[in-house]
């Protein structure tokens, strides 16, 4: 009997931790919309990433960022019109750059935005060879 229930609530354990890990990977992706593409609330951002003062370390906590890539992204990045000097204008020159579906692209880190996320994440973009943007996104690390 004892067994039995020790087989139950072990069981009760392990389902929650599992519906706990679906609903923070299901609401990862609100980290991604929902905010206003603001350029200067962008370009301050990345002023705080080389700031080690609290209140930068809290904005970079918020992930900013993130919540303004649906709308940077509908408004300003057009696949195959947005040339890659108008998005530097927008949002500044990459951190690095990701390999995705095996294109070369450059990446612009947004902070730890995603719950499931230990790296951080990044919007990336990709240009075809005349440097007009032929996708983006967001990436988790």
């Amino acid at each position: 009997m004892l067994q039995k229930t020790m087989l139950l609530v072990f069981a009760a354990f392990c389902l929650a931790g599992l519906v706990i890990i679906g609903i923070m990977y299901w609401s990862s992706g609100n980290a991604f919309r929902g905010g206003t593409f603001a350029k200067e609330e962008w370009t301050a951002v990345e002023r705080c990433r080389t700031n080690v003062e609290e209140a930068c370390r809290d904005q970079l906590r918020r992930c900013q960022r993130g919540a303004m890539v649906q709308d940077l992204r509908q408004r300003f990045l057009h696949n195959g019109e947005t040339s890659k000097s108008e998005v530097m204008e927008l949002i500044g020159a990459h951190d690095t750059k990701v390999t995705i579906r095996g294109k070369l692209c450059e990446a612009h880190y947004l902070g730890m935005c995603s719950s499931m996320s230990f790296d951080g994440d990044s919007l990336y973009v990709c240009y075809d060879q005349n440097d007009t943007l032929v996708s983006s996104g967001h990436i988790k690390h």
